[in-house]
């Protein structure tokens, strides 16, 4: 209920002018934004922290998404931003344990934090316009620095205990590969010319329409030109054009009609064909057969799915390791 209830005042946030944004976040509802959500030992992960994280994958999601559908979404991106707040608190708790007993390896850290800030303050040309940037974007530069000291070391633990321990050997590709090969089946793909005459045309008189359409197929017969024919006739999609339509707008023709192209050889035209709107003609120009992609071409796609899959998997297995040594609790 909870949830729900955030769900809708953020979603008055977001689509309320940026005048009344400014302040109305707290203002509107001070106690449920400011609310705990999560306590990680010693740490609290506020609703306002989730808000501000989650803030741009919910502006995200207005522009897809629309109403229960957009509730739904908005409930999920909250819900997976506090899981992903909760692990990175975890982890840090982690990263601190291990590198201030170790003063090489903090060494080695700030020596990468330098060398990360000098280049975007080469980037930008001065240290004096990297402070300006920040804080004209809201950034407080001595916070990002400790952000960005967090994420070193973050990444260094990560490195060693789960990016360093993903192995993929080589038969697991070709098992993936033969378990799922419809996954590399490539359809049969038709780019094809198209007229069509309606019936609206012709004040719904069928015969008329029909006659018209004859005219045209005659005229094919005798060797014009079917995309001339179609930029001068046809009453359909891509007139303009020749009636030339894509692989991917053959695929959105409905199924009756499409099985009348797919029947065809290339270069072949069809028979005029009746819908519920007029009469068609088409000319097939390119066939490309359905094919199952060879393992050579998709072994790397397969090798970026399986370790993608494996990191994750290495990953929540760490992080969760990790959690029985902390105190965490997700408050409803």
């Amino acid at each position: 209920m909870f949830i729900r209830y955030t769900i809708m005042l953020l979603l008055v946030i977001f689509t309320a002018p940026s005048s009344f944004c400014s302040g109305a976040m707290i203002d509107m509802d001070k106690n449920s934004i400011n609310s705990i959500r999560a306590i990680v030992d010693d740490e609290i992960i506020t609703h306002e922290e989730v808000i501000k994280h989650a803030a741009v994958a919910i502006k995200e999601a207005q522009e897809r998404y629309r109403e229960n559908e957009l509730m739904d979404k908005i409930e999920e991106i909250l819900k997976d931003t506090l899981e992903e707040m909760i692990n990175r608190k975890v982890l840090i708790k982690e990263a601190n344990r291990l590198f201030s007993t170790n003063e090489f390896m903090m060494k080695d850290v700030e020596k990468d934090l330098d060398s990360f800030v000098k280049g975007a303050v080469k980037k930008v040309g001065s240290l004096s316009k990297y402070y300006e940037i920040a804080e004209s974007q809201g950034i407080n530069p001595i916070e990002k620095r400790n952000a960005l000291k967090e994420d070193i070391m973050i990444d260094k633990i990560m490195k060693e205990n789960v990016y360093d321990r993903v192995k993929i050997q080589p038969k697991l590709l070709r098992r993936y590969y033969c378990e799922n090969i419809d996954e590399f089946r490539q359809k049969k793909e038709v780019k094809l010319r198209h007229i069509m005459i309606k019936f609206s045309a012709h004040k719904g008189n069928k015969e008329e329409t029909f006659s018209v359409a004859q005219q045209i197929m005659s005229r094919i017969k005798k060797g014009e030109s079917f995309s001339a024919l179609a930029q001068q006739y046809s009453e359909g999609p891509n007139a303009e054009n020749g009636g030339l339509w894509s692989f991917e707008e053959v695929r959105e023709l409905r199924k009756d009609l499409r099985d009348v192209v797919y029947n065809l050889k290339d270069n072949e035209c069809s028979k005029i064909t009746e819908s519920s709107v007029g009469y068609h003609i088409f000319k097939v120009e390119l066939i490309k057969p359905e094919k199952i992609q060879a393992f050579e071409a998709v072994q790397d796609e397969i090798y970026k799915k399986i370790y993608r899959e494996e990191t994750t998997r290495l990953k929540n297995q760490y992080i969760n390791s990790l959690k029985t040594g902390v105190f965490v609790q997700i408050i409803d």
